[in-house]
């Protein structure tokens, strides 16, 4: 049997989104800044029959099916700050926007996996101070039956527009 892994969430693929707010004197666009300190990892795993594997906001991994999850210290959620640009107005609610169920595929040279069920920590969030907020993120990767093994991987976007 041969390990898999699997991680996610390179900074290049994050879709990051502004937001004009009102016009006053002097007033200019402000963005929400997202600043990844860690990457979605699934972590080693074999894959036998298919399943599923979970990684929670919280960093909890469990899989389904036949799916073995072997030892992995970096398995984990993506984790970010949501802040504002310099100069910018804090204390604004946020909402996060997720990518569809199956619309991303982690991949390698050989094959590829669908992602789902995108979670994060907090669900939503209400005020960003100055200082940001942390923001966790966790999905459900699909583990095929002979999933060839390899180091998969994708870009997931990740949408956050002050409301």
């Amino acid at each position: 049997m041969f390990a898999h892994r699997a991680f996610a969430l390179r900074t290049g693929g994050l879709a990051m989104a502004a937001c004009l707010l009102p016009a006053a004197p002097g007033a200019s666009a402000q963005q929400v800044v997202l600043t990844a300190s860690r990457s979605l990892d699934f972590g080693r795993f074999i894959a036998r029959s298919g399943g599923t594997i979970t990684v929670s906001p919280s960093g909890a991994r469990s899989s389904t099916g036949a799916v073995i999850l072997l030892n992995s210290s970096s398995a984990g959620p993506a984790v970010f700050n949501v802040g504002t640009s310099n100069g910018g107005v804090s204390n604004k609610a946020v909402a996060i926007t997720l990518p569809a169920n199956g619309s991303i595929r982690m991949t390698s040279a050989t094959g590829s996996m669908p992602l789902s069920a995108f979670v994060t920590s907090p669900a939503t969030i209400l005020m960003v101070p100055a200082s940001g907020v942390m923001l966790s993120v966790g999905a459900t990767m699909t583990v095929a039956a002979g999933q060839p093994r390899g180091n998969y991987t994708g870009s997931i976007p990740l949408i956050v527009n002050f409301q």
